[in-house]
């Protein structure tokens, strides 16, 4: 199993967030964990990248358990990471920022990114502070690849994007999908979601409480409207 995440629990301040968390992913699966807001979700997700510190529990990587490591110890370990805001360096270029984060072996390279995502390559020489916030998440997309993950971890791509642009960054995914790289993805835009991952995991106060493929929650609408209050 690529990911295991077992018993995690974790939150901020003494607060308790996550409940326990149970949640598997396979080499090549895409995973999406949906909730209402305020369920925990963010905090899994930091938790699996390495930016908040659980109280207890297991993030296996490869069956090495990288809980409490760094996001340096989950890159090197194969984990991509495109955190909820893009955290894009104001300072940097686009280009600049490619090349901090690229590994000198695999698929995905400087160039390959670019041609994955043109816009890029055409504003290469334009500082963070420059880019339009869809730019920034393609950014943040592509400096997870240059990294060569075999699993993406994407936190919110959507937060803050317009219609069109949401809809960009989703073809970008499925097309990284069809490679396939693993991805495990927190969304609130249900189409994006959909779009994207092959398996649904619905979170309720800090506990996954539903699994199922994508296509039996989508024909299952009163589940949906019951889980999260939509369908």
């Amino acid at each position: 199993m690529l990911l295991e995440v077992k018993d995690l629990v974790a939150g901020y301040d003494g607060s308790r967030v996550l409940n326990g968390v149970n949640l598997s992913l396979d080499t090549g699966e895409s995973v999406a964990v949906l909730g209402r807001n305020g369920v925990g979700k963010t905090t899994l997700m930091e938790s699996i990248m390495g930016l908040v510190r659980p109280s207890s529990g297991q993030v296996l990587i490869n069956g090495i358990d990288l809980a409490r490591k760094p996001p340096s110890a989950l890159a090197k370990a194969g984990v991509g990471i495109v955190p909820q805001g893009r955290r894009v360096f104001a300072s940097l270029t686009v280009e600049e920022h490619l090349l901090i984060s690229a590994r000198k072996r695999g698929e995905w390279t400087v160039k390959s990114v670019m041609e994955l995502m043109p816009r890029l390559g055409e504003r290469r020489t334009n500082l963070g502070s420059q880019l339009s916030g869809g730019e920034q998440q393609m950014l943040a997309i592509g400096r997870a690849l240059v990294g060569n993950p075999k699993l993406l971890v994407l936190d919110e791509p959507s937060d803050g994007l317009a219609p069109a642009v949401v809809g960009q960054v989703g073809d970008v995914l499925t097309r990284l999908r069809s490679t396939g790289l693993a991805v495990l993805i927190v969304e609130q835009d249900l189409r994006l979601a959909f779009d994207v991952a092959e398996r649904v995991l619905v979170m309720q106060k800090g506990e996954i409480v539903h699994s199922s493929s994508t296509a039996e929650f989508r024909a299952d609408g009163k589940r949906a409207h019951a889980l999260l209050g939509v369908g």
